[in-house]
């Protein structure tokens, strides 16, 4: 039973580190790099500033947020948690800056299938283990 009640709580785990990494790094890099969507004749339209004083400020305060996230997962877990924050966070990077480039959400259609994106999806679904081993196993 105590086993079973360690994956359900690493299974947990990995969707609210990934929930909360990839919204994080979503918003720090869309206030770096210029946003884009498509209107309807299929032209891309530029929807963010990103040199105004506002988008400056939630760059910076969300980047400071970001280490805090980062500090409370090192501080109040361990070192295993904060390195499985990092990588589901960094792993989603390369499909962020598809999206922002692009101006569509990926899915199964266009989603891009370069050898990099591929270690990248691999490194994603390796944080599960860890996060199983952290929680269950180091103290």
């Amino acid at each position: 039973m105590d086993t079973f009640l360690c994956i359900l709580k690493a299974i947990a785990g990995y969707f609210i580190l990934m929930f909360v990494g990839t919204n994080l790094l979503g918003i720090v890099v869309r206030g770096l790099r210029p946003t884009f969507k498509k209107d309807s004749d299929g032209n891309l339209v530029s929807i963010v500033d990103t040199s105004s004083s506002g988008s400056v400020i939630m760059t910076i305060l969300f980047s400071a947020i970001s280490i805090a996230y980062f500090f409370a997962l090192y501080h109040y877990w361990n070192i295993g948690i904060m390195t499985a924050g990092l990588i589901l966070m960094f792993t989603r990077l390369p499909d962020l800056l598809f999206e922002i480039k692009n101006g569509v959400k990926i899915n199964a259609t266009n989603m891009p299938k370069k050898n990099i994106d591929v270690v990248l999806n691999i490194f994603s679904w390796l944080a599960l283990p860890l996060i199983w081993y952290s929680l269950c196993y180091l103290k």
